[in-house]
């Protein structure tokens, strides 16, 4: 049993660690060296596949296999004050268990002794910390000069590596830090090719747990923490042993812990075994970010909203990719969290806390005919809770809003079954008025894509020229408007532009279609400046705002949304050849941009030929 113990003691502090590193992202501090996490180019940590050889040392840690210890999306390491006093103390906590971790195992595996652990750790945390703190000064300098010239980090490395028996020869000889951090250089060139079979059988153990990484959550996590706490003690058991008979057989003293053993009772060795499915239930429990759910306090505010994606439009293409349009969608989606009040003009620095959100998650639906199965991918409402931190940012005009791009969010694990792994952005106007939410693959870099208006009101993407479609957005409001809808695209027309004149029609109506006057204009302009002859109202860019605008007036929602999305699919104006006007070398078209009051005509002209722009005619 008293291995199950010293199995027990690895597997406590790994779920304190795995508890830790989620407030860490929750509150906004990093955890030296537990913040190195697998991250993608989004910064989301992200359960690895693969495979990692190593060889345990001191005690056995999910960062020796590379396992992130929580499915929370880590987002940018942060570095301060408080990351170093919580790093310090966890160093601090780290190098205790350690001392009675490995305290324990010489009284195991020198006379077969149970020896109380507390005492241990008091005896040797004075060492194991300067060790510890000797350790990560080291590896700080291997990093550093590994980035300046590559081989001096790599002769740094190996020369650690001479010193890695000392917290062994700590214990084993109760001898002081300095005097076994001078000794181990030698130990370790005199015992290399005793150890050396044992770590490399500890190589290949510590491959095949790694492999355990690639499950799906929460056996990517669980797995191998009970795997390694257990196969890594006996390892480290194993070395100290080895260690202690050749230290013996040179004549080094190898003396018995100065500790009267202890004799467990029945009733002890019964909860040390109880406990270890309740650490690693624990462990899932916190891995997950639930127990962050303890810092949600007072009520929370609840905002209904849609939907909106980009995709492959029309307008997309003929402007050369330059113009982003969206498709709408309507639903049962609504959102409840906690935000202060963001009207004065003192706000926070940070928001934090867990939504309840109500969305669509694509989810792989399995369909049996027969001996055939088929598999579609559709959108399953589904009801989540986000976890996020959104930091102030600063917009283009000097306004306030709030991100998660520089902090952190993520989906807490729940019943959804996405097809491949989602990460989210969360953004939130200076105001508080208007929540978005950005859902999308984790593999996909969605800094191209990602963009915020010049006022930082409103969440206004851009096309993903790879996969538009796998990005889904959400925007949450306190007032569903007609008139937020048009402000919010004028917002994002400011950044769209067409890069050919061509087919500019297209860019045309869906300004049209979007009530934006000034993109309308600008368009018209650009087109009479490239010579093409136009006719339309002489109006400047309010004038065309309110007329468009009022178009809309009394429509529902609904039926704006669907106006509206005929700027972002395909397909959506049709246009057709007046054959009356037309002849062979010249085509004259019409199509409609439909209104709720009625529909807006564009005539245009243009070449069969070399497909040039001639003129462009729009009437009411």
């Amino acid at each position: 049993m008293a291995y199950t113990r010293l199995i027990v003691l690895v597997m406590v502090f790994e779920v304190f660690i795995t508890a830790v590193v989620g407030l860490g992202i929750y509150f906004g501090f990093s955890i030296f060296p537990y913040s190195q996490s697998p991250v993608t180019t989004t910064g989301a940590a992200v359960q690895t596949i693969g495979f990692n050889a190593t060889i345990p040392l001191y005690m056995p840690s999910l960062t020796d296999l590379k396992i992130p210890y929580t499915y929370l999306q880590a987002g940018e390491q942060v570095w301060g004050i408080t990351a170093f006093l919580v790093s310090a103390a966890v160093m601090g906590l780290q190098s205790f268990i350690r001392g009675m971790y490995l305290g324990g195992l010489k009284g195991w595996v020198l006379n077969r002794k149970t020896v109380p652990l507390i005492t241990c750790g008091r005896r040797y945390f004075g060492d194991m910390i300067a060790w510890s703190i000797f350790q990560n000064v080291v590896v700080g300098l291997i990093f550093f000069l590994t980035i300046s010239f590559f081989p001096f980090g790599i002769i740094l490395m190996i020369a650690l590596l001479f010193y890695s028996l000392t917290p062994y020869l700590i214990v084993l000889q109760n001898i002081t830090f300095s005097d076994a951090l001078a000794k181990a250089p030698r130990m370790f060139r005199r015992y290399f090719s005793t150890l050396l079979p044992l770590a490399l059988f500890a190589m290949f153990c510590t491959l095949v747990i790694s492999l355990f990484r690639s499950l799906a959550p929460p056996w990517g996590y669980a797995v191998p923490l009970l795997a390694y706490a257990c196969v890594g003690t006996f390892l480290i058991g194993e070395l100290m042993s080895r260690l202690a008979v050749k230290l013996t057989l040179d004549g080094e003293q190898v003396p018995d812990l100065p500790i009267v053993e202890i004799r467990a009772r029945r009733m002890v060795n019964a909860m040390n075994v109880l406990l270890v499915p309740v650490l690693v239930s624990a462990g899932i429990f916190a891995a997950s970010g639930k127990h962050l759910s303890a810092f949600e306090l007072g009520s929370k505010s609840r905002f209904d909203g849609f939907s909106y994606n980009t995709n492959f439009s029309d307008v997309f293409y003929v402007s050369d990719q330059k113009y982003t349009a969206y498709e709408w969608q309507t639903g049962d989606f609504s959102i409840a969290l906690k935000l202060p009040d963001l009207s004065s003009e003192r706000k926070p620095d940070e928001l934090r806390g867990i939504a309840d959100i109500t969305w669509q998650v694509n989810e792989e639906v399995r369909t049996v005919h027969g001996n055939s199965t088929q598999i579609d991918l559709k959108p399953i409402m589904h009801k989540s809770r986000l976890m996020y931190r959104l930091v102030r940012e600063t917009a283009n005009n000097g306004s306030f809003y709030y991100s998660s791009m520089n902090g952190s969010s993520s989906i807490l694990p729940g019943e959804e079954r996405p097809r491949e792994p989602l990460s989210i952005q969360i953004m939130v106007s200076g105001d508080g008025s208007h929540i978005f939410i950005m859902q999308y693959p984790t593999r996909f870099d969605i800094s191209q894509v990602f963009r915020v208006s010049d006022d930082g009101r409103y969440l206004i993407p851009r096309t993903s020229q790879m996969n538009p479609m796998d990005f889904h957005y959400y925007w949450f409001t306190t007032e569903q408007s007609t008139e937020n809808l048009l402000e919010m695209l004028a917002a994002k027309n400011k950044t769209n532009y067409i890069a050919t004149i061509n087919r500019s029609y297209l860019a045309l109506a869906c300004a049209l279609q979007e009530g934006d006057g000034r993109m309308v204009v600008n368009l018209l302009e650009t087109m009479r400046q490239a010579g093409v002859n136009v006719k339309a109202p002489d109006w400047d860019d309010q004038t065309w705002t309110d007329n468009l605008h009022g178009r809309y007036k009394g429509a529902s929602l609904q039926k704006t949304l669907e106006l509206l999305t005929k700027a972002g699919v395909q397909g959506g104006y049709e246009g057709k050849e007046l054959l009356d006007k037309s002849d062979e070398k010249i085509g004259v078209y019409r199509f409609e941009v439909p209104f709720p009051d009625g529909m807006l005509s564009i005539i245009y002209k243009e070449s069969k030929e070399d497909g040039k722009l001639l003129s462009v005619n729009v009437m009411d």
